[in-house]
């Protein structure tokens, strides 16, 4: 017959198991600096967002040209305060990101016309694929296959850096690549080919 005193010693050995059970472990993931931080480099990739340019210098008067002094108060007049700080604390960059950033946005300008015909597409994993080579020699095919690797390459190690920068694990980086994701494809221009979440391609 089993002893009172051995059913209570097994039960409370139930117990931390029941209770490590029923804990569910929430893990941080900054959503809202990861989609600020998407935004901004896919608006500098795509070169969507330019600053507005004044009138050049050459009329103004010598001495306050030096100081700056009237381009100062013209964008402050127009734009108001730089937002530098509070962009500053709502993304996320470093030398490998800019560095990145700046690979992906040199090889876009030789995609642009690949994006334009269709040949190329943005899946729905934030990656570029070849949707076609009609019309194009054996080396111009040769070289978009190039230029896909090595945009996908980097886009690959931009995910991971972004990821490292927010001090964030490796299993979060789907995460950050699904953001991405999302802002390459809806900040595509009007004929660009693009995947859709169920898989279907289109044109925007």
């Amino acid at each position: 017959m089993e002893r009172p005193a051995h059913r209570f010693f097994l039960c409370l050995l139930a117990v931390p198991a029941l209770i490590a059970g029923c804990v569910t472990v929430n893990v941080y993931f900054p959503a809202a600096q990861v989609e600020k931080t998407a935004e901004k480099i896919v608006d500098e990739v795509y070169q969507e967002k330019k600053e507005p340019t004044m009138p050049g210098p050459t009329e103004m008067p010598q001495s306050l040209n030096e100081r700056g002094l009237i381009g100062d108060i013209a964008r402050l007049a127009r734009f108001g305060p730089a937002p530098a700080y509070a962009e500053e604390a709502t993304t996320v960059s470093n030398a490998a990101i800019r560095g990145l950033k700046d690979q992906i946005g040199q090889r876009h300008r030789e995609l642009l016309p690949y994006y334009q015909q269709g040949q190329v597409g943005i899946n729905k994993d934030g990656f570029l694929e070849v949707r076609g080579t009609s019309g194009l020699g054996l080396q111009q095919v040769a070289s978009l296959k190039r230029l896909v690797d090595a945009d996908n390459a980097a886009r690959r190690q931009l995910y991971e850096e972004v990821a490292k920068a927010l001090t964030l694990k490796p299993d979060q980086v789907p995460q950050i690549r699904q953001i991405f994701s999302k802002q390459w494809r809806d900040k595509a221009e009007a004929g660009w080919a693009v995947q859709a979440d169920n898989g279907q391609w289109g044109r925007k």
